[in-house]
């Protein structure tokens, strides 16, 4: 039976600013990462065959791992639950009361209070896929991993998560023979009004400071609330052969309305950019 990534944790050591997020290492109780650890799939089994990019993200989801007959039981029941309904509740009794606060009109959007929320699989495609607006939220599990790197380098700047996503977290799997620097997730506070998102939701660095870090540690776990607040970014990894390994769970909703949990904050150019390639459609 898979263990919950919450199995171990308590929401009173949520963390609310400068948004609401919980760190936690020993996530899982060590016997099982350890199980978990030594099944945990090849990077050509995540990436696919080929020449890779230099410190690149690839990943697997749910649907794929879930009807992969050749994945281990262990991590295909860890996927099951946690892309499922039960684990849908979990998630929001343990984010109930950062929820109310950030959203308190959150059950006027959606039509119904929380604990009534319907919860799917999350298909590819987001919300073009009809699958993925059958359920208010639509889960994910992935296998997450960045490539060997070759040149120093960050793979992700700081920036926001998509506006559909309510909740998200994130796992590490750090290799025993990894003796790479860097590759930890910092937590940042904005510094000024005048920040903006640009097309990959990233903020520039000029309007925003780090106030938290966590370490790409075995075992060790980050959790977050998404908000407009909700700013992280991957320190840059020094040269290695070895991949940053880690999971992903991901809640999002596709059938909130207005859509989207909270507006992006784009650049004067950003919008002419996006008004321009409306026209083009057209």
């Amino acid at each position: 039976m898979a263990q919950s990534v919450l199995k171990n944790l308590d929401s009173a050591d949520i963390r609310q600013e400068p948004f609401p997020y919980l760190i936690a290492e020993n996530a899982l109780d060590p016997d099982y990462y350890a199980e978990l650890e030594a099944a945990y799939p090849a990077l050509e089994r995540v990436a696919g065959p080929g020449p890779l990019a230099n410190n690149k993200l690839y990943s697997r989801s749910a649907p794929d791992v879930l009807d992969d007959g050749e994945m281990p039981d262990i991590w295909r029941d860890f996927f099951a639950y946690h892309s499922s309904q039960a684990f849908l509740e979990e998630c929001l009794a343990f984010w109930a009361e950062p929820i109310a606060r950030e959203y308190p009109d959150i059950a006027q959007r959606f039509g119904k209070p929380l604990s009534q929320l319907t919860g799917g699989v999350r298909q590819g495609g987001r919300e073009k896929t009809p699958e993925n607006l059958q359920a208010d939220v639509m889960m994910d599990c992935q296998f997450c991993m960045n490539s060997p790197v070759t040149e120093v380098s960050s793979v992700r700047v700081p920036h926001v998560d998509n506006p559909a996503k309510l909740f998200a977290g994130i796992l590490y799997f750090r290799r025993v023979d990894d003796e790479s620097e860097g590759g930890n997730l910092n937590l940042y506070r904005l510094t000024d009004d005048r920040y903006y998102h640009d097309r990959k939701l990233n903020v520039p660095e000029e309007f925003i400071e780090a106030v938290d870090q966590v370490p790409y540690r075995a075992n060790t776990i980050i959790l977050w609330l998404n908000t407009p607040r909700s700013l992280h970014g991957v320190t840059p990894r020094s040269v290695t052969e070895v991949p940053r390994r880690f999971v992903n769970f991901i809640g999002e909703s596709y059938v909130t309305r207005p859509a989207g949990f909270f507006p992006v904050k784009r650049s004067l150019s950003g919008r002419i950019g996006d008004a321009a390639r409306r026209l083009v459609k057209v």
